[in-house]
Order: C-alpha cells, then sequence, then structure tokens
C-alpha cells in the first residue's frame, strides 16, 4: 500500500452528497412477507448475498405482477460497509417500475451514475466498488426468484423519468462558437453518460445521427425503442431535457422513426 493511500481520506468523505443522502436517510429500508405479497395478489422475490460472519449481508425483497414481471415495491435489509447500504438502497429506486430481466441489466457503473452530483466525479470511491458487486449478486438472486413469471411483450419502461438533472447554467461552455463536428461530439458524449446506461436497461438504444439548423438534433432508436410506445414521449421528453440542461437550453430532438 502505498503513502498516498494511507493519506486518503476516509470514505465518507469521498461519497458525493446525493448517495450521502441516501445512506443517511434510506427509504426503502424494510421487508415483505409472502402475508404481504397475498394481499396484493402479487408475487414476493428474495435475494440474498452474504452472511454475518463475513461482515456484510443483503437482502432484497421485491413484490412482482404476475402478469407481467414488473416490479411494483422494493425493499432491502443490509449490515456491513455504509457503500452496501448506499447501492442497495439506489438499487431499490432504479428497478421500481421496471420489470425483474430489466432489474438484471442494472450494472454498477449504472448505480454510481445515479447518485453522482458531477456527471465527471464517481460517487462510490473505487474501494468500494466490490459493494456495488456485491450488491448486484443479490439482485441477479431476486431475479432469479422470479422465473416462471411471464414477461409483457407490449411492456417497455421509459427511462427513469423522477432521476434529478443537473442543470449546467449557460449550457455548454462556448457552444455557440463551436463547430458542427464538435457539437455532435458534445451531443454524443452526453448521451453515451447521461442517456445510453438508462435505455439501455430496456434493450434499446439511440444514435446521433445529425444536428440541423443548430438546433435540432435528429436521432436514430435502436432495439426495442424502434417500436416502444414512449419512444415519442417519455423517452424523448428525457432525451430532450438532459441534452437542454447538459448541452444547449434551445436544442430539439427529434428522432428520425
Amino acid at each position: 500500500m502505498t503513502f498516498l493511500c494511507e493519506i486518503k481520506p476516509f470514505y465518507w468523505s469521498r461519497y458525493s452528497k446525493k448517495l450521502s443522502l441516501r445512506i443517511e436517510n434510506p427509504y426503502c429500508v424494510g421487508t415483505f412477507t409472502e402475508q404481504d405479497a397475498a394481499n396484493r395478489q402479487v408475487h414476493v422475490a428474495r435475494g440474498a448475498n452474504g452472511s454475518l460472519k463475513e461482515g456484510a449481508v443483503v437482502e432484497f425483497y421485491w413484490l412482482v405482477d404476475k402478469q407481467d414481471g414488473v416490479l411494483i415495491d422494493s425493499r432491502f435489509s443490509a449490515f456491513g460497509h455504509t457503500s452496501l447500504i448506499g447501492a442497495a438502497e439506489v438499487v431499490c429506486e432504479l428497478v421500481i417500475g421496471r420489470n425483474y430481466d430489466q432489474a438484471q441489466r442494472i450494472t454498477a457503473e449504472l448505480i454510481d451514475r445515479h447518485v453522482r452530483d458531477k456527471a465527471d466525479i464517481a460517487a462510490f470511491p473505487e474501494e468500494t466498488y466490490r459493494y456495488l458487486n456485491f450488491v448486484l449478486e443479490a439482485v441477479d438472486k431476486a431475479c432469479a426468484d422470479c422465473e416462471g413469471i411471464p414477461l409483457s411483450q407490449a411492456y417497455v419502461a421509459p427511462p427513469i423519468t423522477n432521476r434529478e438533472i443537473d442543470i449546467v447554467e449557460g449550457g455548454y461552455p462556448g457552444w455557440q462558437e463551436l463547430g458542427i463536428k464538435q457539437k455532435l461530439a458534445v451531443i454524443e458524449e452526453v448521451i453515451a453518460k447521461e442517456i445510453r446506461p438508462y435505455i439501455e436497461l430496456d434493450a434499446g438504444g439511440v444514435e446521433v445521427i445529425n444536428l440541423l439548423n443548430e438546433k435540432e438534433v435528429i436521432i436514430a432508436y435502436q432495439g426495442s425503442c424502434t417500436s416502444c410506445f414512449s419512444a415519442t414521449g417519455a423517452t424523448l421528453s428525457f432525451i430532450q431535457q438532459v441534452l437542454r440542461a447538459k448541452v444547449y437550453p434551445d436544442l430539439d430532438v427529434i428522432p428520425n422513426m
């Protein structure tokens, strides 16, 4: 271990503010019983990882619609490192309203990005990423507990719409002076960091095609987004909100259908 490692601040001081808030005030702590599920006529799925002997344990409890596999509520219990609690809380936020197949696509990177204060600064210190993967193993087990529940072919959830979007005051620095190729590169970078990870949960994708008249961003959908009912609704609105907040407030996003 190097001297620099020794003098790094304690984990807590290196968490993002959004992550610290979730650790201090977790909303999704709790359990669901078979009786809770019976009362609501849904399936209760459980997924656990670790043990008290190991010093780290997390367990998820999901209420899952038996008709389409959508998670209508999520709770967790955990013992161990603070980052373990924070990661479990974020997972609960991400999975509600999605089906268990989509839940299985959640990655450590997406958990981290969901609670970043700034897009380019990680919410979790690098040393704590093992706890994110630890939590994801419990997610996989909860998903396995849903096997046999049918997935609705007509269901395609829009990106997370309750996610906080930080606004860059004045937009991207020097935006109006950039050339067309530079502007497209900026848009592509924002989409890659802020939008694609969420759309990929739905097995979809989005590609930047062109920028017309200085403000019309032409995109093309890929994967499940090509047949998604929300492609011209919630998904499109989400993409446009992010680009207006991060790049330039007058941008209009137009899908090439």
